[in-house]
């Protein structure tokens, strides 16, 4: 029986609608799915997708629902960790993604002159996991070999790889479809 979170930030819209009530449904559920969606959804953070983002990790879910609301959550006034509970046969009309498997299986070669690879530093990928507090590895300046005498620029960031270390850093499983009511398990109140 594996379980799915959601973090629900205060004042975010699963904080005033109850989902052990209403389910989890996504803002643009007739939208047709598709690695671009897919890409806005994680990446650039667009919610007006055919997706819901769950995760395998109740740390994630609870991260969300602590520092993405409206203002801190109090005893008085917590964010919420939904618990989802997902089991094989689906619900019906219900589809789980993996964005990892999903993107990786669409890769071209590596000999291909457009990929996911990038061309920074071993601490590039710091950058986009945590770019609060790493942001100044994203913007370092590539390292090119002695007889190259390039403009300086920035290490090149694909929205390809930016989904992957995002998905892998969030254990994000997108769902298409309803998540119905009666897998909503659990509301915590977290602060």
């Amino acid at each position: 029986m594996p379980f799915f979170y959601r973090g629900a930030g205060v004042g975010t819209f699963w904080h005033q609608r109850d989902a052990r009530l209403d389910g989890f449904v996504a803002r643009r559920p007739g939208q047709t799915a598709s690695k671009d969606q897919l890409i806005k959804h994680i990446a650039r953070g667009t919610v007006d997708t055919p997706y819901v983002s769950l995760t395998r990790s109740y740390g994630i879910a609870w991260t969300y629902a602590i520092q993405f609301g409206q203002g801190a959550p109090t005893a008085a006034a917590p964010a919420f960790v939904y618990e989802v509970e997902l089991n094989e046969p689906l619900p019906p009309g219900l589809e789980l993604i993996d964005p990892v498997t999903y993107l990786a299986g669409g890769f071209p070669p590596p000999t291909a002159a457009a990929s996911y690879y990038h061309d920074g530093d071993s601490e590039f990928l710091l950058g986009v996991i945590n770019y609060t507090q790493m942001k100044a590895s994203l913007t370092q300046t590539v390292k090119n070999p002695p007889s190259a005498q390039g403009t300086p620029r920035a290490p090149n960031l694909s929205p390809e790889l930016e989904t992957l270390v995002r998905a892998l850093r969030d254990a994000e499983i997108l769902a298409v479809g309803n998540v119905p009511a009666s897998c909503v398990r659990s509301r915590y109140e977290v602060w």
